[in-house]
């Protein structure tokens, strides 16, 4: 009889533990796992509307389809900064509409006036030497 009361008890607290961890273990891991296993990611397209930099943080405003967006890079240091203009198309990983939003993912950065063009050659300029006829031609 004994056996069957720890069985029956055991049984019990290990179907409370699995409860207990389906319903709060993800909002518990979360912070310790990466982003890439967290909550599903959705693409937000949209134009760098404002760029400011406030001391260690990078505040981006985003004109996206859904409305504006704000997001706030603090974890990156200046990368971000030196990468991202006024005008640039960007696609940010987030997962969801959110008017403000911290460190979203930067999945894709791309010209807005010059996306898709190859970078023309450029002409030669009329600081470097001439060259001389003679030689031109070989």
């Amino acid at each position: 009889m004994r056996g069957w009361l720890i069985l029956t008890g055991t049984l019990l607290v290990g179907f409370l533990l699995g409860i207990g961890a389906a319903t709060r273990g993800p909002a518990l891991l979360a912070p310790y796992l990466p982003h890439s296993m967290g909550q599903p990611v959705e693409r937000m397209q949209g134009e760098i509307l404002r760029k400011q930099r406030e001391g260690s943080q990078l505040l981006l405003k985003v004109g996206t389809a859904q409305g504006p967006m704000l997001g706030t890079f603090t974890q990156r240091g200046p990368e971000p900064d030196l990468l991202l203009e006024v005008g640039y198309l960007v696609t940010l990983g987030t997962t969801g509409y959110a008017t403000f939003v911290e460190d979203p993912s930067l999945d894709r950065v791309q010209q807005s006036g010059r996306a898709g063009v190859a970078p023309s050659t450029a002409a030669p300029s009329s600081s470097s030497p001439p060259v001389p006829k003679d030689k031109a031609g070989r």
